[in-house]
């Protein structure tokens, strides 16, 4: 498990004493799971310190890359990172509710949209004392799909849509996409081999009609970039 605390610089996840981008092995997985061409549009819904952003601008480079959180403190450590890029990385932070996404941006203006949203459900997860990492982490019922409807409004047709979050969501998250226009054409499940995957990397594609492929189960370690 790479140290939670820690900081990108130069493309590599190293540990910093200094304030910075929040790096688990979920936004790598995540970071790592995108492929894009130089110049497009990328946004990440809940991106919180912009961990992902600013990892995967390293692996897809050219890009323009729009973090979108409705916590503002965790905005303002994407610039404390995005200075320590070696290159650099046209990304901007909004401070949004993400059930004003379709209220606050254009629709269709998106190539990519990467999401890693709270995997508990307000109840069914232990309250944390920290208010923010609370937030982070539950929801409520309606939560996922809203980050599903967000995305869908933000994609271009033909624009890639991509998830982590646990094997219990997946049925919550096939269900939102289908709803929303997003076909799901990829499930990377992800765990230690002969033992039940621990997390889904899902990717879908807005209107298309490509069918879906599970991919075999690999470990976090093989997949990060």
């Amino acid at each position: 498990m790479i140290n939670p605390r820690q900081v990108i610089f130069s493309g590599n996840a190293r540990v910093q004493k200094d304030a910075g981008a929040s790096v688990t092995t979920d936004t790598l997985l995540l970071a790592s799971a995108l492929h894009t061409t130089p110049g497009s549009v990328i946004v990440d819904l809940g991106c919180g310190s912009g961990g992902a952003s600013l990892y995967s601008s390293n692996l897809n480079q050219g890009c323009r890359w729009i973090g979108l959180d409705v916590r503002c403190d965790p905005l303002q450590l994407i610039m404390t990172s995005r200075n320590l890029q070696s290159t650099p990385v046209d990304i901007s932070a909004v401070c949004c509710n993400i059930e004003t996404v379709s209220l606050t941006f254009s629709e269709c203006i998106a190539d990519a949209v990467i999401m890693n949203p709270p995997y508990g459900r307000a109840g069914s997860v232990r309250k944390s004392p920290c208010d923010e990492r609370d937030r982070s982490r539950r929801g409520s019922e309606l939560l996922l799909y809203q980050f599903i409807r967000g995305a869908a409004h933000l994609l271009v047709p033909g624009g890639k849509f991509l998830i982590i979050n646990k094997p219990s969501a997946l049925p919550a998250i096939m269900l939102g996409c289908r709803a929303s226009g997003i076909n799901p054409v990829e499930i990377q499940p992800v765990g230690s081999p002969g033992k039940p995957a621990e997390l889904i990397i899902l990717q879908g594609i807005k209107d298309s009609r490509k069918e879906l492929r599970i991919l075999p189960q690999a470990e976090a370690f093989t997949l990060i970039r």
